[in-house]
């Protein structure tokens, strides 16, 4: 099976059950709430990428808990987004580009998107503003 076919099936699954995307938090120390109750560590190194536990800050001011993947062999890059969603007892991470169908705001309201690693990460020249957003 393809990647392809494999998304499909994840987006009819997804309209199916649809997911509760968290975010849109009025305080970005909600979204790091969120993100301190998940098991991960705030930097987790793969190769030549990282994920990092973020905050995006949307459009309108509003705040989302994420996860993005930087590519290191780009000056950290952001190669992935992924926000989380909450079922049962866990979280999910669901890729942006599938999550915003399921978001209750129009994309208007949320690209372009700002945002902040937890911590800095060390040869990531993106974020020029940290721990500020960029």
């Amino acid at each position: 099976m393809n990647n392809e076919q494999e998304l499909k099936e994840l987006i009819e699954s997804l309209k199916n059950t649809p997911p509760k995307i968290i975010g849109g938090y009025k305080k970005q120390g909600w979204a790091v709430k969120v993100l301190d109750k998940t098991s991960n560590e705030s930097i987790e190194s793969e190769g030549g990428s990282i994920t990092a536990k973020a905050v995006l800050e949307a459009n309108d001011g509003s705040y989302y808990p994420a996860f993005l993947t930087l590519d290191m062999n780009n000056n950290g890059q952001i190669s992935g987004a992924y926000l989380l969603a909450e079922e049962e007892e866990q979280f999910n991470l669901i890729p942006y580009e599938i999550a915003k169908e399921f978001l209750e705001k129009p994309e208007s309201d949320l690209i372009p998107f700002k945002y902040r690693t937890l911590e800095k990460i060390e040869g990531d020249e993106q974020q020029q503003n940290w721990p500020d957003f960029s």
